[in-house]
């Protein structure tokens, strides 16, 4: 177990160096001028001398490659710079809005894997007519646009019967359509792995046995199928989570939902380098640790798996 954790790990470090690489390098390759945007926006004429200066100052005038190891050596300390727009550290702006952006998350994956569990059974224990009909439902889900449907979500909920409103100040209400949103299209692919995981375990030889022992199919579901494949399930839902982290921009901003969303659309129209390279990271990062976290819980779910690393 712990071989395999170090090997994990090892192969990891040099993905997570090349990301970070990448990242700093698409940002800072970028066209535009933060520093001159930001006088700008302050009304202030940008001169030549203070442009420099300002550069100087949060070292924009190095060659690309030592701005690199140094940005690099600070991150390893989890430390990103400071924001030009708004000068405090990038770990404090994220640390801001991270916690929304988190709550939604989290919220959009009880909601992502109850609807897998509901469609992913239904297909499998309903009728051919209605299995399909829940397969078909499922690929429409999985194809509409997260953007779309919260558009969609807003004219019904929001413009027609008043039931939310569309901007709010993050309270628990305001969660309920964006968490909504993310839910479906996730609970809708999660539920295809659901019914084909189920579908195979369900011809193997100890659910024949369960069904010979008069066992109902809610039991052989429950307490045979279930346990079999909750360690390749939670492999699902650690990536669903560090994808609803990483891909909820686009619907928070339509919800004006206070979290990363909002702070990376800002800091792209501003050209807010350092909280650009640190919200990149950052998703780099988020997908490293729950990928781990569901490697783990796979070895553990899986007796055999475990026994064959003992064995190594």
């Amino acid at each position: 177990m712990l071989r395999f954790l170090l090997t994990r790990l090892a192969v990891t470090v040099p993905t997570l160096l090349g990301m970070s690489f990448v990242a700093f390098a698409i940002v800072a390759l970028a066209p535009g001028d933060p520093v001159q945007m930001e006088l700008r926006a302050m009304g202030i004429v940008p001169k030549p001398e203070d442009i420099a200066a300002i550069k100087a100052a949060y070292g924009l005038d190095k060659p690309f490659f030592i701005r690199y190891a140094h940005w690099l050596a600070r991150a390893l300390q989890f430390d990103f710079g400071t924001s030009v727009a708004t000068g405090r550290s990038v770990i404090a702006e994220i640390g801001l809005h991270m916690p929304a952006t988190l709550m939604l998350s989290l919220v959009s994956l009880v909601g992502a894997v109850g609807i897998s569990l509901a469609l992913g059974t239904l297909a499998v224990m309903a009728g051919r007519f209605t299995a399909n009909c829940v397969r078909a439902l499922s690929i429409v889900l999985v194809s509409v646009p997260s953007f779309w449907l919260a558009l969609l979500f807003i004219h019904v909920f929001v413009l027609n019967l008043g039931w939310s409103r569309l901007v709010g100040d993050g309270s628990a209400i305001d969660l309920i359509l964006p968490a909504l949103t993310l839910s479906i299209g996730a609970g809708a692919a999660m539920g295809r792995f659901v019914y084909e995981r189920v579908r195979a375990e369900a011809c193997e030889d100890y659910v024949r046995l369960a069904i010979a022992k008069g066992v109902s199919p809610l039991g052989i579901l429950l307490g045979h199928i279930g346990p079999r494949i909750i360690g390749s399930m939670t492999t699902v839902w650690a990536n669903t989570l560090g994808w609803l982290l990483g891909g909820a921009v686009i619907v928070e901003s339509i919800f004006s939902w206070p979290g990363l969303g909002q702070l990376i659309l800002q800091a792209i129209g501003q050209r807010d380098f350092p909280i650009i390279q640190g919200y990149l990271v950052l998703m780099g990062l988020v997908f490293f640790v729950t990928s781990f976290l569901a490697d783990i819980v796979l070895v553990l779910a899986d007796p055999q798996l475990r026994r064959g690393l003992a064995d190594e």
